[in-house]
């Protein structure tokens, strides 16, 4: 059963009458974070957390129309995820199924072929996240000890990255399960708290 929207209410004004107060209030409901959903799936999702005003727009500035929102997945959002006014418009960027998100947006991921962005600083949730379409990427603990990131990645940072900012990520191909002995990404990674070697 989905959850309801969680609404919050603060109150803004509140004026005295002779006979009765009256309080106005502003309310806000949580949006969620939409990026790499197929745009009807994120539609349906705003509406479910409270806002129905919402609009999309195409992400490459060609003025394509959504005219089948199943074929479009979103790259950016305005407002952004949080909280924010339900009766504010939502607007989707986006782009083709098969196409690729600008690079800086949300919605972002590399693939074989690409040039590799600097990873470097960022979580290897968000990391991973930006690589989940490339096969053969592999973490290391950074500082020798062979410690295992398994469940804990938004616990660890990027200290550096094999290939390098601006050399092309190769393809990978393997069967699921299969371990890769040349994997086409590798992060070097330590805690949060720690400094990089």
């Amino acid at each position: 059963m989905p959850s309801r929207p969680s609404k919050i209410c603060k109150h803004r004004l509140v004026l005295f009458l002779p006979l009765a107060m009256l309080a106005l209030t502003a309310c806000t409901s949580t949006l969620p974070d939409m990026a790499g959903r197929e745009l009807q799936a994120a539609q349906d999702e705003a509406q479910e957390a409270g806002f129905s005003n919402l609009g999309s727009e195409d992400a490459l500035g060609q003025g394509r129309a959504q005219v089948w929102d199943r074929n479009w997945v979103v790259c950016d959002q305005d407002p952004e995820p949080g909280e924010a006014d339900p009766e504010q418009l939502v607007t989707f960027t986006v782009v083709k199924t098969e196409e690729q998100c600008p690079a800086g947006t949300p919605g972002f991921k590399l693939r074989p072929g690409d040039e590799m962005p600097d990873l470097t600083g960022m979580t290897l949730f968000d990391a991973d996240e930006v690589l989940v379409l490339v096969n053969g990427v592999e973490d290391a603990d950074a500082t020798g000890q062979g410690r295992s990131t398994l469940a804990q990645a938004r616990d660890w940072k990027v200290c550096s990255q094999e290939p390098a900012p601006g050399e092309l990520i190769e393809e990978v191909i393997s069967q699921i399960g299969e371990e890769v002995e040349d994997p086409a990404v590798t992060l070097h990674v330590v805690k949060t708290e720690e400094k990089c070697p």
